[in-house]
Parts: structure tokens; C-alpha cells; sequence
């Protein structure tokens, strides 16, 4: 089953560049855990401080709760400011569209 893990969050925007830099260190380190597939970084593109961690699970699992990296990050981000913590089920798709730009 695929699922995405969706860690989002909403500090001052002075704080964003290290959160941002630490993320993806993590992000690196995270190469070889078993059923995740991809881990993407994002900025809101109008909100300064709105930062999102993607992580993107392909597993057996029946349950689908938050993941033990999603909790180590989400403990790590909440003293920084409001956090909101999500697991999505994957139910439809439409292929594998590469875009560059």
C-alpha cells in the first residue's frame, strides 16, 4: 500500500533556513529504511516560516499510522512552532510524469 506522511511546519520565517538545512540532512541520512520510497523538502511558496516534510511509504501495513522517522521529526520540529502531523492513503493515481523546469 502507498501512503504519504505529511509533517508541516509553521515557525518565524528567520528560523526557516535551518529547519530547511536540517531537514535535508535528514532527509540524506534516510537512505535504506525499509518502505520509504522518496522524502521531499518543501517551502510555502507565499508564506515565509511554512515548511513541509513529504514522505512518501510504500508497505504491508494494514494499520497506517505516523512513522517512527515521522515521530522522531515532528518531536524535533514542534519546539519551533505550530506543527501538524498527517498520514494520506494513496487511492488513485494518474502515471509517473516527470517535469523539469
Amino acid at each position: 500500500m502507498q501512503w504519504i506522511e505529511i509533517i508541516r511546519l509553521r515557525t518565524q520565517p528567520d528560523v526557516e533556513p535551518s529547519v530547511i538545512k536540517w531537514l535535508k540532512d535528514l532527509i540524506h541520512s534516510l537512505g535504506g529504511t525499509p518502505g520509504l520510497d522518496e522524502a521531499r523538502v518543501y517551502t510555502h511558496s507565499a508564506v515565509p516560516g511554512d515548511v513541509s516534510l513529504h514522505m512518501m511509504w510504500d508497505t504491508m501495513q494494514e494499520i497506517f499510522t505516523e512513522s517512527e522517522v515521522g515521530l522522531m521529526v515532528a518531536e524535533t520540529l514542534k519546539k519551533y512552532g505550530i506543527l501538524d502531523h498527517t498520514v494520506w492513503l494513496m487511492k488513485g493515481k494518474n502515471g509517473h510524469r516527470q517535469v523539469t523546469g
